[in-house]
């Protein structure tokens, strides 16, 4: 009789197991996974701005422009 619960409990704690435990860690893993490679993009699209930022030579623009000086 013991032989018998024991195989119930333990098949009833596999069921447990298998249909709710593990598809929670399988969620949760590959929901890590997606917010890594997240912000892998957005380390990539910071590095690539400011490489074209720092890539980018400033040019003063020639013209009519005259900077401004105060006169006393």
């Amino acid at each position: 009789m013991k032989f018998i619960i024991l195989v119930l409990a333990i098949g009833i704690l596999l069921r447990v197991v298998i249909r709710f435990i593990l598809p929670v860690f399988r969620i949760t893993s590959m929901a890590n996974e997606q917010m890594r490679k997240m912000q892998e993009q957005m380390k990539e699209m910071d590095r690539k701005v400011n490489e074209q930022n720092t890539a980018r030579p400033k040019v003063r623009k020639e013209g009519d422009y005259i900077d401004y000086e105060e006169v006393r």
